[in-house]
């Protein structure tokens, strides 16, 4: 079974928070050992001896719940009330956090990790107080701080609550200049001295360089854009996700920090190699790294594997990570219904992939060389799923 990584020193009072692929994961006591599962802009949260499941946002005002059992096959829970449309999902503790683009506001519910079953949080949803609608994206960052990227083209952020999920007071200098339209976010955590213990990278579907913007997280929360941001990656790509991450090599040391970034518009998956002081980025040899058309959703497993929803072609690429971070294609990319959703990984090597179109939740099982099969038939829906997030061990 793929494990999550809970990085050493920052078990907080309720959150123990790890920075992988798509922020904040591992709740609770007990963090276990090596090991990170990520899905690129949708947060994965790992709660302690709870059961793994699924959540999906739809077209509709429903939020779809499975739990996933133990030969990685999906049995349907009572769907709860949500936002339409909501592009964008995090997690932290035992809280959902759902955006809704139309009143530019998050929706909140607690999650019984015994059952799935979902409870709205008092004062759900919150404004986030930006006009013209958004956000964009949002995410729980360290220390519980929330963020959320709005198309006017800043970053909102909140503090802490006694409650998980409530939005507490604007952090400094909230909101933050953030480009022209910041898409999705990551984190990645400093493992050596600095100014700062941790980094959020953006990608900026308006930049014409298609530009990451990095910024350098103070102790308070507050943002301070890092020198040279943003990171140029081609021209006129439009970056969409974005995936950090520390590969392993197979005894579980860490080989690197990299940033992956999906160029929608250019086919390829550009990488970058995270200076764990400063928090600038170079590209690693060879990106930006050709996948298949319109990249979109990423995804990576603990075994230096990385999987690309190529929204286009409705295909996935599985991809190899090298010690330097340099990608190489395992096999052809593997045929995924008519997905162009988000997707989801990993609990006894499987991958999840919302296929809108089909309104169904496609399964792919992983071998040891990262290679795709189709696990089981797609499982239908009744309603069309947009974006999934994993909640479990």
């Amino acid at each position: 079974m793929h494990t999550l990584k809970c990085a050493a020193g920052l078990i907080l009072p309720i959150l123990c928070l790890m920075l992988s692929g798509c922020g904040t994961e591992k709740l609770g006591s007990g963090c276990p050992a090596a090991g990170s599962c990520g899905c690129g802009g949708v947060s994965n949260v790992c709660m302690g001896d709870s059961i793994p499941l699924l959540y999906a946002t739809t077209t509709s005002d429903q939020i779809l719940a499975f739990s996933i059992n133990s030969t990685g096959t999906l049995e349907t829970l009572p769907a709860f009330t949500g936002p339409a449309n909501s592009a964008s999902v995090t997690a932290a503790f035992n809280v959902l956090l759902f955006a809704d683009q139309s009143s530019d506001s998050v929706y909140g519910d607690t999650v019984d990790q015994a059952s799935g079953a979902v409870t709205t949080l008092s004062g759900s949803p919150f404004s986030l107080g930006v006009p013209n609608g958004g956000p964009t994206s949002i995410m729980v960052g360290p220390y519980g701080y929330f963020y959320a990227t709005e198309p006017n083209g800043t970053i909102v952020g909140y503090g802490t609550t006694s409650q998980v999920g409530v939005l507490g007071a604007p952090l400094p200098n909230s909101p933050y200049e953030a480009g022209t339209v910041p898409a999705q976010m990551t984190f990645a955590a400093q493992t050596n001295s600095g100014p700062s213990a941790f980094f959020l990278y953006a990608s900026d579907v308006g930049d014409p360089n298609g530009g990451i913007l990095s910024y350098a997280l103070d102790p308070a929360g507050a943002l301070s854009p890092i020198p040279g941001s943003p990171f140029p990656t081609l021209a006129n790509a439009q970056p969409t996700a974005v995936l950090s991450g520390t590969f392993y090599q197979s005894l579980g040391y860490p080989v690197g920090s990299f940033l992956f970034v999906s160029l929608t518009a250019a086919g390829k998956v550009a990488v970058f190699s995270i200076d764990t002081t400063s928090g600038t980025l170079t590209p690693v040899p060879g990106s930006p790294f050709a996948v298949g058309n319109g990249p979109g959703a990423l995804a990576e497993d603990n075994f230096n594997h990385l999987y690309v929803l190529n929204g286009v072609d409705h295909t996935i690429s599985a991809l190899s990570v090298g010690s330097n971070g340099t990608l190489t294609a395992i096999g052809s990319p593997v045929p995924a219904g008519t997905s162009n959703g988000g997707m989801a990984c990993c609990t006894n090597n499987q991958l999840f992939v919302a296929d809108t179109d089909s309104m169904s939740i496609d399964i792919f099982s992983i071998d040891s060389t990262g290679a795709l099969t189709p696990s089981a038939a797609p499982l239908p829906v009744p309603t069309p799923p947009l974006q999934l997030i994993y909640v479990g061990p």
